[in-house]
């Protein structure tokens, strides 16, 4: 089911988004629209989009991009990012980049909850009445590990029950239920327009980009529930399983569970022979958690078994190593509790 997305003047407008560029391509029409009728905005960029390459040695004519070539390229793309946010209409003030590692969020978020206590605070301090953030479907591992962590940020914050709204810029939109941003033709045009100041990443992709930015603004708009379960039976689940199209990459289950009032982050690594097996997570001050893994041909099969409460889970198998393509098979998903 679709509907058109409403805005009012009261609306106060979070947008969270992982690169330069993402602004205009997924909300540069949202943006224009919550302008237009006086809305409170606040854009937030995570990294500056310094691990981007191919168009760095295309434009530097150079081919090893080390850290000082790298930081270089991350404050073209934030300068690129602030003039086409200037472009859709939005004050220097109400910007606000954070300069994480480009292609780095899925490592900050299973390393510790530093990235969201920074985006608690953001949320706290600008008070949200519709936060709009990527999708966990979207298949950029920096798109699915940030809305896991706003997720994680939004629950700690007095806003748990504030609407949300998640973009695919990557991959198809998923959700039955989604809300359409409609735009005018000059608005369209501004977009493009912004999208132009992103120089930099048209060098290769024009034709790509000018696409994405030509689509309809679609969002999918999902249960924003955080209602805590008690389990008194097993969580179980599945998760599909395909094997990578590249042999050599191992693989692992990666957990971000909030255990009663804790969060509680989970590396298990995944053997392509192994068709059972049993995991025991000790942390302490909490009974150990047990899980058991089964495979069933493309499928995983999760049991997580354990005495606190568990407010939130999120579930990924990760592809370990570097990467040739950058993309997932499959992003985050949020377990529905039993």
């Amino acid at each position: 089911m679709t509907s058109v997305l409403d805005l009012d003047k009261h609306t106060r407008l979070l947008i969270v988004v992982p690169h330069p560029d993402d602004e205009t391509l997924a909300t540069g029409g949202l943006i224009q629209a919550a302008l237009a009728i006086g809305a409170s905005l606040r854009v937030v960029i995570v990294t500056d989009g310094d691990n981007n390459p191919w168009p760095q040695r295309w434009v530097e004519k150079r081919w090893r991009i080390d850290a000082e070539a790298r930081s270089r390229w991350g404050k073209r793309r934030r300068d690129e990012a602030a003039a086409a946010l200037a472009r859709l209409g939005i004050a220097e003030s109400d910007a606000r980049h954070y300069g994480w590692p480009d292609l780095g969020l899925t490592e900050l978020l299973m390393r510790d909850a530093r990235c969201e206590d920074r985006l608690a605070a953001e949320i706290l301090d600008f008070a949200p009445t519709l936060i709009v953030a990527p999708s966990l479907a979207d298949l950029h591992p920096d798109h699915n590990a940030l809305r896991v962590m706003l997720e994680l940020a939004i629950g700690r914050t007095t806003h748990a029950d504030c609407r949300r709204l998640g973009f695919i810029v990557h991959g198809r939109n998923t959700e039955a239920q989604t809300v359409t941003v409609a735009l005018a033709v000059a608005q369209v045009k501004k977009k493009l327009f912004s999208l132009q100041a992103h120089a930099s990443q048209l060098i290769l992709s024009d034709t790509r980009m000018s696409e994405i930015c030509r689509r309809v603004e679609r969002f999918e708009s999902p249960d924003s529930s955080t209602t805590t379960s008690a389990l008194s039976t097993p969580q179980r689940w599945q998760m599909s399983n395909s094997r990578p199209a590249i042999p050599f990459h191992s693989r692992a289950l990666y957990l971000v569970m909030k255990v009663a009032e804790r969060v509680i982050r989970k590396s298990i690594p995944l053997s392509s022979d192994t068709r059972c097996s049993s995991v025991t997570i000790t942390v302490d001050g909490i009974a150990p958690m047990r899980i058991q893994l089964k495979t069933a041909g493309d499928t995983l099969c999760i049991e997580l078994a354990c005495e606190p409460a568990v407010r939130q889970i999120f579930a990924k198998i990760e592809r370990l190593g570097s990467r040739v393509f950058i993309y997932d098979a499959v992003g985050w998903m949020r377990v529905p509790l039993i």
